[in-house]
């Protein structure tokens, strides 16, 4: 069980679009509750969007902007 306050370093997928792969600190606890099946956004609420969508697919926020757009 992880410590309050305490930090894992988590290496993201592979970007489908650029092939890179990268790695993002996260709150210990919310990674562990996501890795138990909570959904994202409420195992890191205070987590830019485009930050939890690297988390779990690997699409670096700028590779998500050429690919996309910029949305609403």
């Amino acid at each position: 069980m992880a410590l309050e306050n305490e930090i894992y370093l988590v290496e993201t997928p592979p970007c489908s679009w650029c092939g890179l792969s990268d790695s993002l600190e996260v709150d210990a606890r919310g990674y562990e509750a996501w890795t138990s099946g909570m959904l994202i956004q409420d195992a890191f609420p205070e987590m830019p969007k485009p930050k939890r969508e690297q988390l779990k697919t690997g699409y670096h926020p700028k590779c998500w902007t050429e690919m996309f757009g910029l949305g609403e």
